[in-house]
């Protein structure tokens, strides 16, 4: 009788996804610094809008993290409905962002304050932007089957970048009505 022969595992090398995610962090990180650098003195404004925008940038953080579970237990529904809430969320905090621009009767014209100021509101909405580029790309994978509980990285960056936006906002938040 003949012994059976065991197949021998695939030589195909498998994707390294922690380089996706540590080059998501070190983007964050990146844009913080930069955040840092701009940081503007003295500013008089009001609260209602900021105070919508950080909770709206919260929702967005929270959903994201919410898109990773879904990711990681398999449930692609749970997956998809936070990952569009996140697109959602982010894509409202940049609606508020340029009401809040327009409103502000700042003009990069008028003096240096002014620029620094314009320049922190691109630099957050600039963030925003990449961060609903990053989940809107993370969407069509899971939709498209493409990441699974198997392999979940693409997740776990939309989660981490969704969380630094959402620091982003906050550290603005802070300089603006703390430390003013």
């Amino acid at each position: 009788m003949a012994t059976p022969q065991l197949a021998l595992t695939s030589g195909e090398r498998r994707a390294d996804p922690t380089i996706t995610v540590y080059g998501v962090i070190v983007l964050a990180i990146a844009i913080l610094m930069g955040m840092g650098t701009l940081a503007p003195k003295g500013v008089v404004r009001q609260q209602y809008y900021d105070n919508t925008l950080l909770v709206t940038a919260l929702i967005g953080a929270v959903a994201g993290w919410w898109g990773l579970y879904g990711v990681r237990r398999g449930d692609r529904r749970q997956a998809i409905v936070g990952l569009a809430l996140t697109l959602f969320m982010e894509g409202a905090f940049i609606n508020l962002m340029t009401y809040m621009m327009q409103v502000s009767h700042l003009s990069p014209r008028q003096d240096a304050y002014s620029v620094v100021w314009y320049a922190l509101v691109v630099l957050v909405i600039a963030t925003f932007a990449t961060g609903i580029a990053v989940a809107g790309v993370v969407l069509a994978r899971v939709v498209g089957g493409q990441v699974t509980a198997a392999e979940p990285a693409l997740a776990w960056c939309a989660a981490w970048y969704g969380s630094f936006v959402a620091l982003v906002w906050l550290i603005m938040y802070y300089l603006i009505h703390v430390v003013q």
